[in-house]
């Protein structure tokens, strides 16, 4: 054991790891493998590893019709399968309580304010200003008319 005289000096003033604030994580392309394989399943493991941020809420944008319900099975059907840390449906069931599915065309303008007033209704509920990512998981093809229609 080092005397006090001799302690380490990169061990002092460590500052602990700062915790993530909540986020609305918003992916475009949400009914593709990207999604259900490795977008979906990584943002579990972070909620394995307690890493993930309380009230943190997942909108998933695609154009297929689907439920909440519907889109949460099918995310924890390939979740059972590709989650590296396994899958617990304890906590499966707390986590799909964030996700949430959003329906529309890539080139709809009615679906993009109708997210917009999504997102504006979870800043309420937080309480703060929106803290959100945007993932583009869908084809090549729409990540322009995507990013234009954001930016409105």
């Amino acid at each position: 054991m080092l005397p006090a005289a001799m302690s380490n000096p990169f061990r002092e003033d460590l500052v602990s790891r700062s915790r993530a604030e909540s986020c609305t994580v918003v992916i475009f392309g949400a009914t593709g493998d990207l999604t259900h394989r490795k977008l979906v399943p990584a943002l579990y493991n972070l909620a394995v590893d307690g890493e993930l941020p309380h009230g943190v809420k997942i909108i998933g944008f695609a154009r297929r019709e689907k439920s909440d319900t519907v889109f949460r099975e099918g995310l924890e059907e390939l979740n059972k399968q590709v989650s590296r840390s396994g899958h617990d449906p304890e906590l499966w069931s707390e986590y799909q309580e964030s996700i949430q599915y959003h329906q529309s065309e890539f080139t709809d303008l009615d679906g993009y304010q109708r997210l917009a007033d999504r997102l504006d209704a979870i800043d309420r509920e937080r309480g703060g200003a929106g803290n959100r990512l945007f993932y583009v998981a869908s084809a090549p093809e729409f990540f322009d008319i995507i990013l234009e229609n954001l930016k409105l």
